[in-house]
């Protein structure tokens, strides 16, 4: 078996953050619009999780990712779910903000940015490609739909739809 040191440098490095957003900053960062605190080489919810606060650290206010790309009118996934029946649409619309709510709470760069209502289709917009991959398995296991996923190498967008 060959070592990771042996393997050919064609293959694709594994996706970072630092691929996505860039190298760390040194700086403490604070969302403009959220108010996430970016430290230790990524975005947490509140300032008092940073453990060693000094007078000395740079602070500075900028937009988040997530709310940049919101301002910028941007998605990273849609989840379209068709065949909407108005007796479920409700529970439904109910799921994915709390889906949203809970991912937001593990991470401030999961959100869902937006549902359309588009009589008996949804389209949900999310910030993250994988939000919206877990989203559409959860709707398809919770109301018996048929899923179907598809994600671009030239667009950073992953597509689901789910058919009830």
């Amino acid at each position: 078996m060959k070592s990771p040191h042996n393997l050919p440098s064609h293959f694709p490095k594994p996706k970072k953050e630092e691929s996505e957003f860039g190298k760390g900053k040194k700086d403490l960062l604070i969302c403009k619009e959220c108010n996430a605190v970016y430290f230790y080489k990524s975005w947490h919810h509140r300032l008092e999780d940073y453990p060693y606060l000094k007078k000395t650290k740079n602070l500075k206010f900028t937009f988040c990712p997530a709310c940049q790309m919101i301002k910028e009118k941007k998605f990273e996934g849609e989840v379209i779910v068709k065949n909407v029946s108005s007796k479920i649409k409700v529970n439904l619309i109910n799921l994915i903000k709390n889906f949203g709510k809970e991912a937001f709470k593990k991470d401030p760069q999961d959100r869902v940015i937006s549902i359309i209502d588009n009589g008996s289709q949804l389209r949900i917009l999310t910030t993250e490609n994988q939000l919206a991959q877990r989203l559409g398995k959860k709707l398809s296991q919770v109301f018996k739909g048929r899923l179907s996923v598809s994600h671009s190498k030239g667009e950073s967008t992953l597509r689901a739809q789910v058919i009830l």
